[in-house]
Formats: C-alpha cells, sequence, structure tokens
C-alpha cells in the first residue's frame, strides 16, 4: 500500500492566492478574516511515508502547475499550509519504526514467523470475555494451535542450522575421513585421523556453534527490539467496551507476554541442540552398554538422566506457550517460571556438552546424525496435525460466533496464513540444507551423487518439502496469468461505466487506461482465492503428516519422494520427479539469496530500506503473541504516542482532527479507542485510502467490524471517510449498532456507511483543466490530501464556530487532577 507524501514539488495547493492581475477577495474570503480556531489537524501517513518537512509542505518554494516532470513553481505563504483557514498541522513520522534502520531491512527472513503471528489475530470469533462450552473450546483450541506451530518453527529453524553445520559438517563430512579432508581442505581439523578434533564428539560439539550462533543472534534482535518500542502509559486508561477489543487498557503492553514467549522459545531452541548433542552419544553408550568399549558402567544411566531432564524442560518449554495472559500475576509467576526453564536449559547442554566429547572408544560417525532424522518427522508430524487443529477451531468458530458475514474465506483465512507461514518456513529449511549439502559434497545432485564427489544425504523428509516448493512456483505462475485473464475481462467490464460517467467515446485510450484503473481496484476481491490457490501443496503435506502419525513411522520417517516413486515411474518420468525436486531446493535457495540480498542492498540504499519496512508495515501492526523473535510491532509504540500527544491537547481545550491516510488510519482509529473518555467532544477522524473495511474488518473480524465501527463512531465527533474506486485498498467502512449482544445477522442487516458513502472521481477530469496542457493523472491510493473533497471533509468535521474562554453553564464531564472539560457544543455529526 504505497503512501506518497504531499511534498511541495508533487502536488497542486489546496488554497492558492490570486494570479496575478485576479480580482481581490473581500475581507470575508480572505484567510486572514478566518476566525482564530484553536484546532489541529494531526495527520498520520501511510506505509512508506516521507521526511517530515515532506509531510509538512514547509519548503518555500511550491508547484502551482504542470506536473512532476515540469510545473510552476512560487514561494509559498503561511496560509498556504492549511488545509483549512486557521487550522495549524502536525504530522505524526511513524516510517522510522519499520524502515528507518537498516538493520531492520534484515526482518524479511523472518517472514514466516511474522505470518504466524499474523495468523493468530484472524480468529473468526468475538473476543468477548463470557466465551462458554463450544465457543471457548474452538478460542482456546485456535489460540494454542498457532501458540505451538509459531513454537514448532523456532525449533524447525534450529533443525536446519544443525542439519548443515552438525549433520552435514560435523557427522558425516567429519566421519569420511580423507575423503572429506580431499574434497574441503579446510574441514581437514575436524576429518584427518592426526586431529585431536576428529572424534565424533568433538565434531558435534564443532557443528553446534551454527546453530547456536542462530539462536543467539534471534535472542538479541528480539531483546534490542523490545527495549526500543517501551513506551510509559498515560494515568488514565480507555474506557474498555466489548465491542472494541482494541480499547482493553493493556492491548498495546505486551511485554510480560513476549519476554515469557521468548524465553520458551529460546529455551526450546538450545533444548533442540542439546538433544542432537546427546541422542548420538546416548545411542552409542546403549549400544556398547556393558562391553569392552564401554566408557564406564555408569556412562549410559548418566546418559538416561540427562535425556529426562531434557525431555521434561521441553515439555514444560511446551506448556508455557499456552498460559493465558489476561491476569497480570499469571503472567509474573509464567515469566519467572519460563525464565527458570530457559536458564535450566542452558545449564543441561553444558553438561550435554561435557557428555559428548567424553573419550569414547570405538565411536565413529556413519550414516546420517542419529536422531536427526527422528526429531525432523516428528516436527513435521505435528504441525500437519496443528494445522488441521487450527482448520476444525475456525470452522467450528465461524459457526457458531461468527462477527460478521463478510469475514474472508468463510472464517479460514487465519489456518490459511498460518499453513501458508509455516510451508514457507519448512521451504526454506530445507532449501538451506540441500543446498549446504550440494556445496559441501560438490555434487550436481543429492540424489544421484556423482563418483568424485562426497555422498552427503540430507534428510528424506526435506525432499517433500521442495518438490511442494516447485509445484507452488507452478501454481503462482499460474494464478499470474488467471489474474492477467481476470484483469482483462474486468477492464473491458468498466468501460460502459466509464464511458457513462465522463461521456466519451470508448475508442479513446484515456478511456482504457481509467477503466484498468477501476479493474486494478477490484483486484483485492479475488485475494481470498489466490490465497486458496497458494496453499494447494499443503494438502498432500498434511495428509503425509497424518499417515506418519497413525502409522507411527517417524523413526524412518517418510521415504525421500524420488525413492518412493522409483517402483512406479521409470525413465523419463522418474528423472523429472528428480528435476522437481531440484527445481523445489533451487527456487527455496534463491528466495533467501533474494531476501538477503535486498537487506544487503537496503543498508546501503535509503529508499530501498523504505520499501523494505512498508513490506512490513500491515504484518507489523499486530503485538507479538504468537511468535516473539517476529519482527516488532511498531503500533505498540506508535499508539501510544500519540494517544499521549491527541489527550494532552484535548485536555489543553484543542480541537484535534485525526487524519489518517492508508494504514495511518489503522494508526489512527486504534488511537480513538486507546483516548480516555474526558478526552470526548474534542476528536473528529478523517480517514482516506483506509483498509479499515476492506481489509482489516475482513481477515480480522474479531477486532474489526460493523460493530466495532459502530463503537468507534460514538467516540468521536465527527467522522469522514475519502475513497476512490481506482483505489486497491480502500472503500467504504460500513458500521452498525452498539450493543454486547455482539453479532447476529440483523446487526448488519442495520449498516449504514461513514460518510462520505460515494467515492471520489479519479481522475477528478476527463480533459486537461484550464491553464494546462495535461489531463488529471489516475491517483488511485495517493494523495487524497490534494483533493478538494478532504478540505471539505476537514470543514465538515470542525466546530461550526470557535469556542469562547467562558465558563460552561451545563455539566461538565470530569477531567484529570479535578479539571473539567466543557459539554461538546455541537451535536455529534457522522
Amino acid at each position: 500500500m504505497p503512501d506518497t507524501p504531499d511534498s511541495p514539488g508533487s502536488r497542486e495547493p489546496e488554497h492558492q492566492p490570486p494570479a496575478p492581475g485576479a480580482p481581490s477577495l473581500s475581507p470575508a474570503e480572505k484567510p486572514s478574516a478566518a476566525p482564530a480556531r484553536n484546532c489541529v489537524e494531526l495527520r498520520v501517513h501511510g506505509v512508506s511515508g516521507g521526511q517530515a518537512e515532506e509531510l509538512l509542505d514547509v519548503e518555500p518554494a511550491m508547484r502551482v502547475g504542470g506536473d512532476r516532470l515540469a510545473g510552476f513553481f512560487r514561494w509559498r505563504r503561511e496560509p498556504d499550509t492549511q488545509s483549512v483557514p486557521g487550522v495549524r498541522r502536525e504530522i505524526f513520522a511513524w516510517g522510522n519504526l519499520t524502515s528507518g534502520s537498516a538493520s531492520r531491512a534484515f526482518w524479511l527472513l523472518l517472514l514466516p514467523f511474522m505470518l504466524l503471528n499474523v495468523a493468530y489475530w484472524m480468529r473468526p470469533g468475538r473476543m468477548d470475555r463470557e466465551q462458554t462450552g463450544l465457543r471457548r473450546g474452538a478460542s482456546i483450541a485456535y489460540g494454542a494451535g498457532v501458540r505451538l506451530l509459531a513454537l514448532s518453527l523456532t525449533v524447525l529453524i534450529t533443525l536446519a542450522a544443525a542439519g548443515v553445520g552438525m549433520d552435514l559438517v560435523g557427522w558425516q563430512c567429519a566421519g569420511m575421513g580423507q575423503e572429506c579432508v580431499q574434497a574441503r581442505p579446510w574441514l581437514a581439523f575436524l576429518a584427518s585421523a592426526s586431529s585431536p578434533l576428529s572424534v565424533p564428539g568433538w565434531g558435534l560439539l564443532i557443528g553446534a556453534v551454527l546453530p547456536a550462533a542462530v539462536v543467539l543472534v534471534l535472542w538479541r534482535l528480539s531483546r534490542r527490539t523490545a527495549a526500543d518500542y517501551e513506551v510509559v502509559t498515560g494515568p488514565v486508561p480507555p474506557e474498555y467496551t466489548e465491542d472494541a477489543p482494541l480499547s482493553h487498557p493493556d492491548f498495546w503492553r505486551n511485554s510480560e507476554i513476549m519476554a515469557r514467549l521468548r524465553s520458551a522459545h529460546i529455551a526450546m531452541a538450545v533444548g533442540t541442540v542439546a538433544a542432537l548433542l546427546l541422542l548420538p552419544a546416548f545411542l552409542h553408550d546403549l549400544s556398547v552398554r556393558g562391553g569392552a568399549a564401554s566408557t564406564g558402567p555408569a556412562a549410559w544411566w548418566f546418559g538416561a538422566a540427562l535425556t529426562a531432564v531434557l525431555a521434561t524442560a521441553a515439555a514444560a518449554s511446551t506448556a508455557s506457550v499456552l498460559v493465558p495472559g489476561r491476569d497480570p500475576r499469571w503472567n509474573a509467576r509464567a515469566d519467572r517460571f519460563c525464565r527458570i526453564l530457559r536458564d535450566t536449559m542452558l545449564f543441561v547442554v553444558v553438561v550435554v556438552a561435557v557428555y559428548t566429547v567424553w573419550p569414547r572408544p570405538g565411536w565413529v560417525a556413519q550414516g546420517r546424525l542419529p536422531g536427526s532424522g527422528t526429531l525432523l518427522n516428528t516436527l513435521f508430524a505435528v504441525q500437519g496435525a496443528l494445522v488441521l487443529m487450527l482448520l476444525l477451531a475456525a470452522l467450528v468458530l465461524f459457526a457458531v460466533d461468527r462477527p460478521h458475514e463478510r469475514t474472508a474465506m468463510r472464517g479460514l483465512a487465519g489456518p490459511a496464513t498460518a499453513a501458508l507461514g509455516t510451508l514457507l518456513g519448512g521451504g526454506f529449511s530445507a532449501a538451506l540444507v540441500y543446498q549446504g549439502a550440494l556445496w559441501l559434497s560438490g555434487c550436481g545432485s543429492v540424489n544421484a551423487p556423482e563418483a568424485d564427489c562426497l555422498a552427503l544425504s540430507p534428510p528424506t523428509a526435506y525432499s517433500w518439502l521442495q518438490l511442494a516448493f516447485a509445484f507452488e512456483a507452478v501454481i503462482v505462475l499460474g494464478v499470474m496469468a488467471v489474474l492477467a485473464l481476470r484483469l482483462r475481462g474486468a477492464v473491458r467490464a468498466q468501460l460502459p461505466e466509464v464511458t457513462s460517467l465522463y461521456s466519451r467515446s470508448v475508442r479513446d485510450r484515456r478511456t482504457w487506461d481509467i477503466a484498468r484503473a477501476r479493474a486494478v481496484g477490484q483486484l483485492t476481491e479475488v485475494l481470498p482465492k489466490v490465497l486458496a490457490a497458494l496453499l494447494l501443496p499443503v494438502i498432500p503435506l498434511v495428509g503425509l503428516a497424518l499417515y506418519s502419525i497413525l502409522t507411527g513411522n517417524l523413526v524412518a520417517g517418510p521415504v525421500d519422494a524420488p525413492a518412493l516413486m522409483a517402483g512406479e515411474l521409470h525413465g523419463v518420468a522418474q528423472g523429472a520427479l528428480d528435476a522437481l525436486v531440484g527445481v523445489g531446493s533451487i527456487i527455496g535457495g534463491a528466495g533467501l539469496v533474494a531476501l538477503a540480498w535486498i537487506g544487503r542492498s537496503a543498508y546501503r540504499d535509503r529508499p530501498t530500506r523504505q520499501a523494505v519496512g512498508a513490506v512490513w508495515d500491515v504484518g507489523t501492526f499486530w503485538p507479538r503473541v504468537a511468535h516473539p523473535l517476529a519482527p516488532p510491532s511498531y503500533a505498540e509504540r506508535a499508539v501510544p504516542q500519540l494517544t499521549a500527544r491527541v489527550a494532552r491537547m484535548a485536555r489543553e481545550g484543542t480541537d484535534v482532527v485525526l487524519s489518517g491516510h492508508s494504514q495511518g488510519s489503522v494508526l489512527a482509529a486504534a488511537t480513538v479507542w486507546q483516548l480516555p473518555r474526558d478526552c470526548r467532544g474534542r476528536i473528529s477522524l478523517i480517514t482516506h485510502g483506509s483498509p479499515l473495511d476492506r481489509l482489516y474488518a475482513r481477515y480480522f473480524p474479531a477486532y474489526f467490524g460493523p460493530v466495532a465501527f459502530g463503537d468507534l463512531s460514538g467516540r468521536v465527533s465527527a467522522w469522514r471517510n475519502l475513497w476512490r474506486v481506482t483505489d486497491a485498498i480502500a472503500g467504504p467502512v460500513r458500521r452498525g449498532g452498539s450493543g454486547a449482544d455482539g453479532a447476529d445477522e440483523g446487526r448488519d442487516r442495520s449498516e449504514e456507511s461513514v460518510a462520505q458513502a460515494e467515492p471520489l472521481p479519479d481522475p477528478r477530469s476527463y480533459d486537461a483543466p484550464p491553464g494546462e496542457a495535461r489531463r488529471p493523472e489516475i491517483l488511485g491510493h495517493s494523495y487524497y490530501t490534494s483533493d478538494p473533497a478532504y478540505a471539505q471533509a476537514l470543514s465538515e468535521v470542525l466546530p461550526p464556530e470557535p469556542r469562547e474562554a467562558v465558563e460552561p453553564a451545563g455539566p461538565t464531564e470530569p477531567g484529570p487532577a479535578g479539571r473539567s472539560l466543557p459539554p461538546r457544543p455541537y451535536p455529534r455529526s457522522n
């Protein structure tokens, strides 16, 4: 959702001084004669906002004609920086929260984590506290399923790093001895028979450096962003209603829950490394206990005790992510408990490292790393079961607890997003291990090693993910082709409407351009079908996982995809299957390389950094309550900052018009919900290019929708919403009645649109305006504030006359510290 700032070199100002020779204005028409207003227009920009100077229009030169390529400029005067005379303008610039630092660009690598966190907030049920019976069970199952899937992704990325460092390098390559030294001389310190580190225990410990480094980086990033985004909440809480969950006083205070989840995830990641260190040594001790090669009579007992401690700590860490986060006392206790678990895991991994490197005569590394395949296969089976559990919970919630009728994908958007994030995480992990195996081995294919390369063998379960990625690429190409055909038909369908609106011929190229813009503006409606198509490869993977659970085939795991078909397919078909697995590996690896390249480019180039940050502005709006290692939520800092500023101005007697564009309109709405009751009567709202209804109400129905918008409308003095048909993000905002009985079907029938219900014309005229040689451009999602309708909407939400500094005669509303605010001097008009 690109947002273009209103820079002086890119737009026509709302108020221009008279041209030379033009008749003078009457005193009543002059800006200086306008009554003094104690009012602020506070603009909140959308994604990828520009610099504050650009957004405020304070540059000395402004364009009065032409366009961005060739225009006419003059000196700016103070009235030119006001949308309405006498109303000063402020800008809340929050773009640096997502795109200001170069290091934030590398959050792109955590895209699967972000999708899981977003899926938590996409539940199709309401959020009232009176849930009982089936509703309560389905809601608990949904939240637990997402959090467990998020925990599994942390284990998955740890297994991928360990698959390269511990399995391929520390175990398989080191176990090949001189063959590994010849192929990779830099590994001689591990594989050479003369090296003291060539024993399996030391090889595993050195290989564990890679997954340990990944865990430390994620831990550091999460702790640093938590400190950077910390804010102080106001002394007066907002007025909470169940119709508006975002009005809860603690909604944006997520530090305690995130700290607890972070400790649990770090404990599981460290426990995964400890398990991969422990299992090979313990299995060896079990196989030789009592024999001549035994390390001692108590060795396998000590290994069994470590295994029991590790399994207990892992089970406790898994259970800790399921603790509800509503009660502060429970949060504090759970936080302490998770910290103890994390520190216990850190201590256990040190003990396991000592146990692993203890001398074992006759212990050699052969084949794949023992235990790694079982862990990976079990993890994939659990993920498949969790996806199915999410699907069933969402179906139940939509059937018995739907918030409104326009919920996307009949309530399945949340499970679909979670499944897509899990698929991406698995595909990236498989690509990392497969590409690592190809690089280390020097082979052209893992499935068909050549005579002069190392025969390294990654886990077979990864081959199924690579095959799914290859099919995903085919689906993406098919979706693009279908969208192109659909767009072509939509353009032709828009032609009669365009010719009727502008009374122009269908043969004019301008008519086709407008029709195309209107057709593109409607493409958002096909997003659910696109998401459903992208999830087609997930279906066989979930079936494979359930089959593994039902048959108990988790130790050996699913057979390698090409090997499974070897008895049925021969010749060209077998080669095609091998090629698809290779293509899937290349696609996954290319995706990781592309993300890393984008991050590197963003470090050097600020516009690229802003573009990368814009990708996250939608997904990182929500607090991290499912995956604590996901990119940080900018709204956790932006909303409290906006709330504090607006509340102070309102209490000082200033009328505030919150003007939000695109994602800024979501921040503005969240700010209104967080304002105390004593600010009512001084806050108005303008949303333009807003995704509140078209996207947020459909995909986050538990938090946005007609009921929530009805509550929002009651908290502001007036609300205007501006949108265009050519805008693929925005649309009309439909509100319903407010009440505790919630989302019955009758409520949808009584909905009404927030003014303005009709779209703004785009372009404003078919031909060039007087004094110009070019036709107005089609604006789409940008430049709402330069439209004359914006100044009109702003004048409509302002008080009809300036407030006088007199003591109110009527009753007053209590303010902070014994102060009183005057009652609303005009009727609420929405």
